[in-house]
């Protein structure tokens, strides 16, 4: 009986390869074709590194030009700007997908504060000082002052998603907490203590420190093993080891018959159960049986081995027991 159920199986799987095989070449024959978008991703590369690199070249000029300039207040408007972008790079580094949204920081306000610089010192290199030079010298550094205002927005700019999802999750925590009648204390933010140092929350202060050891989560009835630890307390297996191969299969035939034959109740002949087989082979003109036979194959296929055993193959075992 066991061979002649194997052998039908690998009729049924082999006739499954086919059919597959077929309806697969089928597909790939009449398939909508599809765009090749790798040598466009790396166009893209391309674009975002050229871009970074251009910032970091400008960077690089007005970092030089701002130690060669002689006018203080010039080089402090530089400094400020050089800080901000320094900082807007650094997180463009890390942030390359971001990159694209700095483009008018690296196209437009940067570039210009290069050109800016250059002008300025070339007008400084014909040591003039008429007033329509030191009139334009003046706008120039009201203009780049400015510029440090649009490096912050764009640098908000580019931080924007950032912003939004932080400022969702913590309206929601607000309003979870004011829904659980917990009040929000009022932190205040640089308040200065009596020996002058600067503290966030006065309630905090009187307070000890308590550090907690790290720990991670595990899954409940899972510990963490070292390499080479074996655990205490192991689950015992409702089988001996040996016949482990012996139920896999019985659980694989069992699955196949359900999904191939499961209409006219092989499965459940395969499992004893006359009676539902039976059920299953008058309605089998029905569809019925046919998606409730696969829904059961599905079953049986991904159930552990111990659940198998425990619900179709202990309860045999011991009815033969019994029966001897």
């Amino acid at each position: 009986m066991d061979e002649i159920l194997n052998y039908l199986i690998v009729i049924l799987m082999t006739t499954g390869v086919i059919f597959g095989g077929k309806a697969l070449w089928d597909w790939k024959k009449n398939r909508t074709p599809q765009l090749d978008l790798k040598e466009l991703e790396a166009e893209r590369a391309q674009y975002l590194q050229e871009n970074f690199d251009k910032a970091i070249t400008d960077y690089n000029f007005l970092e030089e030009a701002r130690g060669n300039i002689s006018d203080r207040e010039l080089s402090t408007q530089l400094q400020r700007m050089q800080r901000t972008a320094k900082n807007l790079l650094n997180h463009l580094e890390k942030n390359p997908e971001r990159i694209a949204l700095a483009y008018k920081f690296i196209d437009y306000y940067q570039d210009r504060a290069v050109k800016i610089v250059k002008q300025y010192q070339e007008l400084e290199e014909t040591h003039l000082s008429t007033g329509k030079i030191e009139d334009l010298k003046a706008r120039m550094k009201q203009t780049l002052g400015a510029l440090n205002d649009a490096y912050q927005d764009q640098f908000e700019h580019v931080l924007n998603d950032q912003i939004i999802s932080v400022d969702a999750e913590l309206t929601v925590m607000e309003q979870q907490l004011d829904a659980a009648g917990i009040k929000r204390k009022t932190i205040e933010v640089g308040k200065v203590d009596e020996y002058g140092n600067v503290r966030i929350d006065t309630d905090l202060l009187d307070q000890p420190m308590e550090l907690e050891p790290q720990r991670k989560f595990f899954p409940q009835g899972m510990q963490k093993r070292r390499r080479g630890e074996v655990d205490a307390s192991p689950l015992p297996s409702p089988f001996p080891e040996e016949d482990r191969p012996q139920i896999v299969q019985t659980k694989l035939i069992q699955s196949a018959l359900a999904i191939f034959l499961g209409s006219f109740g092989a499965h459940k002949f395969y499992q004893g159960k006359t009676i539902q087989g039976i059920l299953y082979f008058l309605l089998s003109w029905t569809t019925l049986p046919m998606w409730i036979s696969l829904v059961e194959g599905i079953r049986y296929l991904f159930m552990p081995v111990e659940d198998f055993y425990n619900q179709y193959i202990k309860g045999k075992r011991e009815k033969g027991k019994g029966r001897r």
